[in-house]
C-alpha cells in the first residue's frame, strides 16, 4: 500500500525559523525532514524525545556551564588520569 503524505502548517517565531533552516542547510537536512524525523521518533518512543522542564538554568548556571564548554577545548583545560594524580595537583 503506497505511503500518504498530507501537508500542514505550523506557526513559529520568524527569527527561530531562520536559525533552524540556517541550521538544519549546514547539517544538509529540510525543515521537513527534521520534522518527520521529530514526529517518527516521537511515535516510535510514545514520549517527546527530549526533556521538557519548567526550571530554566540561573545565569549562575549558564556561566558555569559556558566555563565547563571552555575547558573541554584542547589545551586549556587539565586531564588527569587517576583521582590520586587530581589530588596532588589540587594540594601542589
Amino acid at each position: 500500500m503506497p505511503s500518504t503524505t498530507v501537508n500542514f502548517s505550523v506557526r513559529t517565531d520568524a527569527a527561530l525559523k531562520r536559525q533552524a533552516d540556517l541550521f538544519l542547510s549546514n547539517v544538509g537536512m529540510t525543515m521537513s525532514t527534521a520534522i518527520n524525523l521529530y514526529l517518527r521518533k516521537m511515535v516510535m518512543e510514545q514520549r517527546i524525545p527530549f526533556e521538557i522542564s519548567l526550571s530554566p538554568l540561573s545565569a549562575e548556571d549558564r556561566l558555569a556551564l559556558q566555563e565547563a564548554e571552555e575547558l573541554k577545548k584542547p589545551g586549556v583545560g587539565r586531564v588527569f588520569k587517576t583521582v590520586n594524580e587530581l589530588r596532588e595537583d589540587l594540594l601542589s
